[in-house]
C-alpha cells in the first residue's frame, strides 16, 4: 500500500552494468512506504524508447553509457521531459562531472560507493519536492508568457483607437469643424493631453516587453552630452508641472560620449519625471553634468521630495515596483520607467543608480557613461540575450522526424530556441512574422510544398530570410531546392554527426569538444 502522503512513482534505471541496476533496485526497496514501479535500460537508445512510451518521475542515469555520453543524455531528457527528476550515477567520484551535471539540471550526483549508504527514502521525498517545484516554475513561466502576450496584444489594439481619438481631437482643436468656444477648447485640450499620456503609457508597456525579451538595440554615436541635456530640458521641460523649478548646472566645454540620443533622452525623461512627481509643489529639481576623473561623465538629478527608504533602494529598478502600497499611493505610473532606464544604460555600457538618505530627505539619481573621442565611429549594440539566442524553425511533415531532429539538437546550446510546424503555409507565416537563424525544411509539406516556400522566401526582405537546410529523401528535388536558394542539403537517411555539422556551420557557432570522462 502507498503510505500517507507518498504517491506512486515510476522510476527508470539507466546503466549498462546489470549489477549496478540491481544495486539501485535493492536500495530502493529500503523505502517501504512508497509504491515504486521500476524499469531498466542498458543504454541510451533503450532509455529513450522507454521514455517515449510513458512518463517517468525519476531517472537514475549512469554517466558512462556504451552508446552515448551521460551528460548529453541528461540534456536530452531535460529538453524532452523537463519535469523528470534525474540523479546522475558514476563508478568513481568526479567533482567536475558532479558540478556539470547539476548545472544541466540533475537533482543529485551519487557514486556507486555511496549508494549502499544513501538515504533513498529521503532522496525520493526530495525528488517529489523537486518535481513539484518544476511544476510551479512551469506555471509561473506560462503566466509570464501570458502576461507578455497580453501586454503586447492589448497595447497594439489600443494604439489604433488612440490614434483615431487624438486625430479627431487635433482636427477639432484646429477648428476644421468650426470655431470652438472656450469650454469646448478646454475640453478638447484635456482630451488630447490625457490621450497623449495614455499613448505614452502604451508605448512604455511595449518597450518593457522588448526589455523582458531582450530584443532591444541602440545605435551609439559620438555626441556632446551637455548639448543633449540642454536640448532635452528645452524641448521636454520648458514648463515643469506644479510650479517646480528646474535648475541646470553643466560643466564647461563639450563632454563627448557614445550614446543613442532617443533612448538616452528617455532615461533623462524618466529620471526628471520621477523627481518632479515625488517633489512638493514649487520645489527645486537640479540637473547636473559632471566630468569625473575616471574618464566618466555623470548626470545627476536631485530632488527635495519624500525620499526612498534604504531597504527599498535595491528594488526600485524592478518592473512594476512601487514604494507605496497600491491602494494608498497617490503618485500615478506603472513603475517600469526605472527598469527600462537600467536596460538602456546597460546597452550603452553605462550605469544607473539612486541614492537617498531616507524618507523626507529627497533623493538623487545618477547615470554614468564612459567619455569618448568626438571622432569615434558609430556602432550598433544589441541586447546580449538577443545576441545569444539562436532560433531554429523545423518545418517537417513527419512528427517522428521532428522528434529525431529535436533529439539531435538537444544539448547543442542552452540558448537554442526551437519552433516546429507540420504545415507549409504556417511555416511561411512564421518566417514572415518572426526572426529565425535557421530553417530546417522538408520538401513534402501540406499547404505549401518546400519548393514553394523557398520560392516565396526570395520575395521577403533579406533580414527576414533565414538560411534554409533542406532535409529530403529525393535527390532531384533537393538539387532543385539548392537552385531556389536553399543554403544546404541533407539527404535522408543521415547521421547525427552529419546533421550537426551542417547546423553548426549554418548557425555560425563552433562545435564544443566532447566532455572528458573521469
Amino acid at each position: 500500500m502507498t503510505g500517507p502522503g507518498f504517491p506512486r512513482l515510476r522510476i527508470l534505471v539507466v546503466d549498462d552494468e546489470p549489477s549496478s541496476r540491481l544495486l539501485v533496485k535493492e536500495r530502493l526497496s529500503s523505502a517501504p512506504d512508497w509504491t515504486l514501479e521500476i524499469m531498466e535500460a542498458a543504454d541510451a537508445k533503450s532509455a529513450f524508447d522507454a521514455l517515449r512510451e510513458r512518463f517517468y518521475d525519476l531517472v537514475f542515469l549512469d554517466y558512462r553509457l556504451p552508446d552515448e555520453d551521460g551528460l548529453k543524455v541528461l540534456d536530452q531528457i531535460r529538453q524532452l521531459h523537463p519535469k523528470i527528476v534525474v540523479v546522475m550515477l558514476s563508478a568513481q567520484g568526479s567533482e567536475k562531472v558532479a558540478v556539470e551535471a547539476m548545472k544541466r539540471g540533475a537533482m543529485d550526483y551519487l557514486t556507486r560507493d555511496e549508494l549502499p549508504e544513501a538515504d533513498l527514502p529521503h532522496l525520493l521525498r526530495r525528488a517529489l519536492d523537486f518535481q513539484n517545484l518544476q511544476t510551479e516554475n512551469f506555471e509561473l513561466r506560462a503566466v509570464n508568457k501570458m502576461k507578455d502576450e497580453f501586454i503586447a496584444g492589448v497595447s497594439h489594439e489600443m494604439r489604433t483607437p488612440l490614434a483615431v481619438i487624438l486625430g479627431y481631437a487635433k482636427t477639432l482643436e484646429d477648428g476644421e469643424f468650426g470655431e470652438l468656444n472656450a469650454p469646448q477648447k478646454a475640453a478638447i485640450k484635456a482630451i488630447r493631453s490625457r490621450g497623449e499620456q495614455f499613448l505614452r503609457t502604451v508605448n512604455q508597456l511595449l518597450s518593457f516587453k522588448e526589455c523582458s525579451l531582450g530584443t532591444q538595440h541602440v545605435l551609439l554615436r559620438a555626441l556632446d552630452l551637455g548639448a543633449l541635456v540642454c536640448e532635452h530640458l528645452a524641448s521636454q521641460w520648458a514648463q515643469p508641472p506644479r510650479g517646480i523649478v528646474l535648475k541646470k548646472d553643466l560643466c564647461s566645454g563639450p563632454v563627448w560620449v557614445l550614446a543613442d540620443p532617443e533612448p538616452l533622452g528617455e532615461v533623462l525623461k524618466n529620471l526628471i519625471s520621477n523627481a518632479c512627481k515625488f517633489s512638493p509643489d514649487t520645489a527645486e529639481v537640479a540637473v547636473s553634468l559632471l566630468r569625473r576623473p575616471a574618464q566618466e561623465a555623470w548626470i545627476q538629478v536631485r530632488d527635495s521630495g519624500r525620499g526612498i527608504p534604504p531597504d527599498l533602494l535595491p528594488r526600485v529598478f524592478e518592473g512594476f515596483f512601487h514604494a507605496e502600497k497600491e491602494l494608498t499611493r497617490g503618485i500615478p505610473g506603472l513603475g517600469i520607467g526605472l527598469a527600462l532606464s537600467r536596460q538602456i544604460m546597460e546597452l550603452h555600457g553605462g550605469r544607473i543608480w539612486i541614492e537617498s538618505e531616507g524618507p523626507g530627505k529627497g533623493s538623487t539619481a545618477f547615470i554614468s557613461l564612459p567619455v569618448a573621442e568626438p571622432d569615434t565611429p558609430q556602432v550598433i549594440v544589441e541586447s546580449q540575450r538577443k545576441i545569444d539566442k539562436k532560433r531554429i524553425l523545423i518545418a517537417e511533415n513527419n512528427p517522428g522526424m521532428v522528434e529525431i531532429l529535436r533529439l539531435f539538437l538537444a544539448g547543442v546550446s542552452a540558448n537554442l530556441v526551437i519552433s516546429t510546424t507540420h504545415d507549409g503555409q504556417e511555416a511561411l507565416e512564421m518566417v514572415e512574422g518572426g526572426r529565425y537563424d535557421l530553417m530546417l525544411l522538408d520538401l513534402l509539406m501540406p499547404g505549401l510544398s518546400g519548393l514553394e516556400i523557398l520560392d516565396r522566401l526570395k520575395r521577403l526582405p533579406p533580414e527576414k530570410r533565414p538560411p534554409v537546410l533542406v532535409i529530403t529523401g529525393h535527390p532531384d528535388a533537393g538539387g532543385q531546392a539548392l537552385r531556389l536558394g536553399a543554403a544546404d542539403l541533407l539527404l535522408k537517411p543521415f547521421s547525427k554527426t552529419a546533421f550537426l555539422d551542417k547546423v553548426f556551420k549554418l548557425l555560425g557557432i563552433e562545435r564544443r569538444p566532447p566532455d572528458p570522462r573521469p
